[in-house]
């Protein structure tokens, strides 16, 4: 893999000796473990008439492999570029999507938990006041929620397998018969472009309502954000792997990367691309231009630790989107959990 620039990144040699300093060798649930052999100094002995044969005692000792360690061992470099801060904590909600208007409010999504529908979008004010901003019975597990082209908010509902335009506090369905509708794109022509999770299809839904199969790819497995560029092309990526994909407006498909462990949203700002991983438990940045990667935040393991690139630290982060003020926004559940949502931002100060 080709590195960044070096005065930006933290190399593996400089990274493994701030792991060993501030990690240590803790375990988390992707991590797995490897064999290896030592010897005790412990000996068994047996006696006979003749002689006396001392033979040592062999152990097998299990070695944890980490995340962070496989990132590594990869090749994937961490960014020191990047600031992580909390905003908003303990939001009684399941990660489902996230968007933030001109003023600064933001609507997240409530996918559920056990014990608890996710039929409602909150509202929460610059100043942390929380209200519902839409509730239906015909909503349910709501995914992603994004502002159109058109200046219209839109949420898919993963539940009920529809896909709604928000206005005047009301959801209105605009489209039906979707499998698992999750990532969506809104044209301002009133073209919409969703994601069926559960049929690894993209739908294109056009102003009439009539909704055929925009691209379809054996590759797709779960896709589950979706956004648009300034030139057209639209990028994709795989819940259930970490597959990144750039779709053209004609439906063709390139595979962009493969990310190791499974991918969740996607966001554009500045010619680069920025994904969260559910499985990793961090943010990558993918340069457009050169196809570089590097990780902004998240040191590989579930936590709440604000800070600088690896000294951050996230639950499983979902939804990702770029504010009016230009910083990166992400959501996550508590630890390794789906529920009570904090909201983070993710700021260049190099």
């Amino acid at each position: 893999m080709t590195s960044r620039n070096p005065r930006l990144l933290l190399g593996a040699v400089a990274l493994a000796a701030l792991v060993s300093a501030g990690c240590g060798d803790s375990t988390g649930s992707s991590s797995d473990t490897a064999d290896s052999t030592t010897t005790t100094s412990t000996p068994v002995t047996t006696t006979s008439q003749a002689t006396t044969t001392t033979t040592p005692e062999t152990t097998t000792t299990k070695k944890t492999i980490t995340t962070l360690d496989r990132l590594l061992e990869a090749g994937y470099v961490f960014s020191d570029d990047y600031v992580v801060e909390t905003v908003f904590t303990d939001i009684d909600s399941g990660t489902g999507g996230l968007a933030i208007d001109a003023d600064g409010n933001f609507y997240q999504a409530d996918f559920g938990y056990p014990g608890h529908v996710g039929n409602s979008v909150y509202l929460i004010s610059p100043d942390g006041s929380a209200e519902t901003f839409v509730q239906s019975d015909d909503m349910e597990s709501l995914t992603m929620t994004a502002f159109g082209a058109d200046g219209e908010l839109y949420q898919t509902s993963y539940g009920s397998n529809k896909v709604f335009r928000i206005t005047g506090g009301e959801a209105v369905l605009v489209a039906e018969d979707i499998s698992g509708p999750t990532g969506i794109v809104a044209l301002e022509d009133g073209t919409l472009y969703v994601q069926g999770y559960n049929s690894g299809k993209i739908h294109r839904i056009d102003p009439d309502g009539t909704n055929t199969v925009w691209a379809d790819d054996p590759e797709f497995s779960g896709p589950n954000g979706l956004i648009i560029g300034p030139d057209g092309t639209f990028y994709s990526v795989n819940h259930k792997d970490g597959g990144l994909f750039a779709i053209d407006m004609d439906g063709s498909v390139t595979l962009l990367h493969d990310f190791p462990w499974p991918t969740s949203h996607v966001a554009y700002l500045d010619g680069a691309l920025y994904v969260t991983s559910r499985g990793a438990f961090i943010v990558y940045r993918y340069d457009l231009e050169t196809g570089d990667v590097e990780i902004i935040a998240g040191n590989a393991e579930p936590g709440d630790q604000d800070g600088r690139g690896i000294e951050s630290s996230f639950g499983r982060p979902n939804a990702i989107t770029v504010g009016p003020d230009g910083a990166l926004y992400t959501n996550h559940g508590d630890g390794e959990s789906n529920s009570f949502v904090s909201i983070r931002r993710i700021t260049y100060q190099p």
